[in-house]
């Protein structure tokens, strides 16, 4: 089997993997961010198959920004409703002049906000329990994994193919695990 059939199957079944955990966190406060991460591939080869082209750099700078907005809790989008909704409107205004490096690192600025605000829930959760959240680990460690891939697409600092399937196969794990647990259910005493 050749390398570029694994990863075709490695991609296709966290396509799959990654439908699950919305269904487990249904009802939970991450059900919206789970549910944005199982559209983002499932779309991308839609869009992929009907255009025969890859998904457009700003459409996946939509994905992460709805990202974000589903871990913002509802009284920050209203306090801050006019900033949230004219950031992409002046995204908007820039798109034309953006090449691929800028759009890496706006990917890799939003997760990096992403990834913030996950370890602030991790260490508040820490100190108000006194108990390692693993659940809110994980989601650390599944957005330092895509920081990573963003990272190895701006500056390419290992190859291609092995670190996309190491990222791919880890972000897999990730899925499995969001799908067997719900946050708050993952407290581990100190």
């Amino acid at each position: 089997m050749k390398t570029a059939e694994i990863l075709t199957y490695l991609y296709f079944a966290g396509v799959i993997v990654w439908i699950l955990p919305p269904i487990r966190q249904y009802k939970g406060y991450m059900f919206d961010f789970f549910l944005v991460l199982a559209i983002i591939d499932p779309a991308s080869l839609l869009y992929g198959f009907l255009t025969r082209t890859n998904l457009p750099l700003w459409l996946v700078t939509l994905f992460i920004y709805l990202l974000i907005i589903s871990v913002t809790t509802e009284e920050l989008l209203k306090r801050f409703r006019y900033i949230f909704i004219s950031l992409p409107l002046l995204f908007v205004l820039f798109i034309p002049y953006m090449s691929t490096m800028y759009y890496h690192i706006v990917f890799i600025s939003m997760d990096a906000i992403l990834l913030f605000v996950f370890l602030k829930w991790f260490i508040t959760a820490y100190v108000a329990t006194k108990k390692l959240n693993v659940f809110y680990l994980m989601l650390v460690f599944y957005m330092l994994t895509v920081i990573l891939k963003f990272f190895n697409l701006l500056i390419g600092f290992a190859d291609a193919s092995t670190f996309f399937f190491t990222t791919t196969f880890a972000q897999i794990i990730f899925g499995l695990f969001f799908s067997f647990v719900r946050e708050g259910e993952s407290g581990i005493a100190h």
